[in-house]
């Protein structure tokens, strides 16, 4: 295994952030099942219509992060 030339970068990449926030997110609803509840009944139907379900939020998340990988991104990969 061959670390990419930037990797004391990685932080900065989106490829990375994005998992990383899904991760957060799912993290939270996980330990805190009870406010997560209340936090989603509290939201009016109109938004909670425009959230997808678990499966469609983690293919999203998922396609987002390959997005983010093959987009360049400035001064990051670079070597800037």
């Amino acid at each position: 295994m061959k670390l990419i030339p930037s990797w004391r970068r990685a932080a900065r990449l989106w490829s990375v952030r994005v998992p990383a926030i899904g991760a957060t997110i799912f993290g939270a609803l996980l330990a805190a099942p009870d406010q997560a509840l209340a936090i989603w009944t509290a939201l009016p139907p109109e938004v909670q219509a425009l959230v997808p379900g678990t499966r469609g939020l983690g293919l999203a998340l998922s396609a987002a992060a390959i997005v983010a990988r093959l987009l360049k991104q400035k001064g990051v990969e670079d070597g800037e």
